[in-house]
């Protein structure tokens, strides 16, 4: 090889296309042996390892039908995972699934599921309580600025922004500093 020529891994001169050199079912399930992957994820993935679309669509279905993949499961188990940590409101969830390639029923269905576990007033208000932490020292504007940012950035629908800081900078801070 010449100096200063690098190999390109994906595909030597002459060698394989990638289809050929491994199989998608094999792809596929090395992928969900990392983490839980959405339909369209694993679409993806095989996209841009060059497996032909007939060849993605027989492997996606064969998932689904061993039960590998199933997107309304995936979707209440990221939800139930991410809204109970509180690191995501309720538009954030709703962006992330939608980023993944889930049905829109699929993600109704899965924050329907935390109705009677998770109250979103509540999860707003501790991760509200934990940026404060960072935010001790600096002016009241700009805390007050930062903290609604942190919780819009969140997904938490500007009505619980609103209530959350006006109670967390009212408990914690002096008005008059």
């Amino acid at each position: 090889m010449p100096t200063g020529k690098s190999l390109d891994r994906r595909r030597a001169p002459g060698g394989p296309a990638p289809w050929e050199r491994s199989d998608a079912w094999q792809v596929a399930l090395k992928l969900l042996a990392v983490r839980p992957r959405s339909t369209e994820e694993i679409r993806r993935a095989l996209r841009r390892r060059g497996f032909p679309p007939a060849q993605i669509g027989t492997t996606v279905n064969r998932l689904a039908a061993a039960r590998y993949v199933d997107d309304a499961d995936f979707a209440r188990t990221w939800v139930s995972t991410r809204a109970l940590r509180g690191a995501a409101g309720p538009a954030r969830l709703t962006r992330e699934l939608r980023a993944k390639g889930l049905a829109e029923e699929d993600i109704v269905a899965a924050l329907r599921g935390l109705e009677g576990e998770w109250n979103v007033a509540e999860a707003a208000a501790a991760a509200a309580r934990r940026k404060l932490k960072s935010l001790q020292g600096l002016p009241d504007e700009t805390v007050r600025r930062r903290l609604t940012a942190f919780l819009d950035r969140r997904g938490f629908a500007p009505d619980i922004v609103i209530a959350t800081c006006r109670d967390c900078l009212g408990e914690t801070r002096d008005p008059e500093t």
